[in-house]
């Protein structure tokens, strides 16, 4: 069996060193903010509790996609220590990057004609395609070929879960999901949407609930819901610089025996300038994502 590597991108929303640990390298997204270019790095060149009190004062950073130059340089060192390719990318329906990396993969394998370039659209983001990649790892770890590996992830990538809800109603609105009315009233009347991941890679509203205590109610609801055979293995909890929300939606989870284990992580640079601060994306593999919020 030849050798092969994971690699994925910083909208992964995992700790560098959990990736390392796992032996999957990582590359990073471009943020534009305050006039300063950043290599996404899981906030290693930026303080978290700066960015996200500055996007609650207004700031509007942009983002930019890994171009196939930059991809090309990634991928280029493994193909010359032999190794064959796995890259698990952020969902192409949010993102060019996932095009750019095919480009670099075209590129390349005139070079190497002989080695696997596989890349698997996630349809997913943040801790969504995180839990892909870490189940990439442990696959490989108990064995598994890459194309065996790629097969499981394509079954599974439709029933990994987002639940997320918001605090800030109006980053929604600069992004074009709900209309400046709604997050005006919405505001003013504490009004949180749920929000989901669609297969179609779509961030779609599938309820609205009254304050912050209600909406993580919400959504251990929703897991419950989603789960078809008793606990999740495990849950990630990606937050925007609200840790303590997020580890009292962690206990909730576990009081209620739904998951073995419930990780929390920061949500990274990329994905807050266009959620805003506060947000919580909980994921996790379950029933097929139409079926967890489907309305009874």
């Amino acid at each position: 069996m030849m050798s092969y590597k994971i690699l994925t991108d910083s909208a992964c929303d995992l700790p560098f060193e959990l990736l390392q640990e796992n032996q999957v390298e990582v590359i990073g997204l471009v943020v534009n903010h305050d006039g300063k270019e950043y290599v996404e790095d899981n906030w290693q060149s930026m303080d978290m509790h700066q960015y996200y009190t500055s996007l609650q004062k207004g700031a509007t950073p942009t983002t930019s996609q890994i171009t196939p130059a930059r991809f090309y340089d990634f991928f280029k060192p493994f193909l010359e220590k032999g190794e064959d390719l796995l890259y698990v990318g952020f969902s192409s329906s949010l993102s060019g990057t996932f095009g750019a990396a095919n480009v670099a993969k075209n590129m390349l394998l005139e070079e190497f004609p002989d080695k696997k370039i596989m890349l698997l659209d996630s349809m997913a983001a943040s801790a969504g395609f995180g839990l892909l990649v870490l189940e990439a790892a442990k696959k490989k770890a108990q064995g598994l070929s890459l194309e065996e590996v790629v097969t499981h992830l394509e079954e599974l990538k439709f029933k990994t879960n987002h639940i997320f809800t918001v605090d800030d109603l109006n980053h929604l609105k600069r992004g074009g999901r709900i209309s400046g009315f709604s997050a005006t009233m919405g505001t003013m009347l504490s009004i949180k949407p749920i929000l989901y991941m669609s297969k179609e890679g779509k961030l779609l509203n599938i309820d609205k609930v009254k304050g912050r205590k209600k909406s993580l109610h919400t959504m251990v609801d929703y897991l419950a819901k989603g789960l078809p055979n008793g606990p999740a293995e495990k849950v990630i909890l990606a937050h925007g610089n609200c840790f303590d929300d997020a580890t009292h939606l962690k206990q909730m989870i576990l009081d209620k025996n739904l998951a073995n284990e419930v990780m929390v992580t920061p949500l990274g640079m990329v994905i807050g300038a266009h959620t805003g601060a506060n947000v919580i994306n909980m994921v996790f593999f379950g029933k097929d994502r139409e079926e967890t919020v489907q309305k009874a």
